[in-house]
C-alpha cells in the first residue's frame, strides 16, 4: 500500500498541474491583434461549470483518498470519479462545440470533435422548438446531418432564412 502522506502529495501535485494547464489553456492564448473569431461557441458559463465540477472532484478525491481518519471513504472516492468524468465531459463540450455560419453553408463541430457541414440548398426539413423560453431551430440535411441551434445566436439569420426558404420552395404533393 502507498502511505497516505505520499498519496496526498501525489494528488496535490496532480491537482496543481491540472489547474495550471486549465488556466493556461483558457487565458494564455489571448491575442488582441487577431480579428474576432466568427464561430458561435457555448457560453462561458459552461466552462465555469466545468471548472467547478473539476474542483469539486479534486476536493472529493483529497477527502476520499487522502484522509486516513474517515470511517468510510468509498462514497467520496465514487463521487470524485463521477465528478471528474462529468467535469471532463462538460469541458470537452465547451472546447469542441462551435457553429460557423457562412454565405452558402453552416459548418459546425459536435461535442466529440466531428466537423460537419450543411449547405443551405441541402436542407430537407426543419422545425422550431421552444426550450425554456428560447427558440431553437432543428435542421436536417439530405445526407441526414442534424443541427440544433438557438435562433437568437449571432449570425444565425442566414440559416433561419435558408430553412424558411427551403420550406417555401418545397414541392407539395397534390391532395
Amino acid at each position: 500500500m502507498i502511505p497516505a502522506f505520499v498519496l496526498k502529495i501525489v494528488l496535490f501535485a496532480a491537482a496543481l498541474v491540472f489547474v495550471v494547464v486549465l488556466v493556461r489553456s483558457f487565458f494564455g492564448r489571448s491575442n488582441r491583434a487577431k480579428t474576432r473569431d466568427p464561430r458561435v461557441r457555448l457560453p462561458r458559463s459552461v466552462a465555469i461549470a466545468a471548472a467547478v465540477l473539476l474542483v469539486l472532484a479534486v476536493v472529493a478525491s483529497l477527502l476520499g483518498f487522502g484522509s486516513g481518519d474517515m470511517r468510510d471513504p468509498v462514497p467520496f472516492r465514487i463521487a470524485s470519479a463521477v465528478l471528474l468524468v462529468v467535469g471532463l465531459l462538460v469541458l470537452l463540450a465547451y472546447r469542441n462545440r462551435y457553429v460557423l455560419p457562412g454565405a452558402d453553408a453552416v459548418v459546425f463541430r459536435t461535442i466529440f470533435g466531428a466537423e460537419r457541414s450543411i449547405r443551405y440548398r441541402d436542407i430537407v426539413s426543419h422545425r422550431t422548438i421552444d426550450r425554456r423560453g428560447r427558440r431553437m431551430l432543428v435542421v436536417r440535411s439530405s445526407d441526414g446531418t442534424t443541427l440544433r441551434v438557438h435562433t437568437s445566436a449571432p449570425g444565425m439569420s442566414g440559416l433561419v432564412a435558408a430553412a424558411a426558404a427551403s420550406s417555401a420552395t418545397a414541392v407539395r404533393a397534390p391532395d
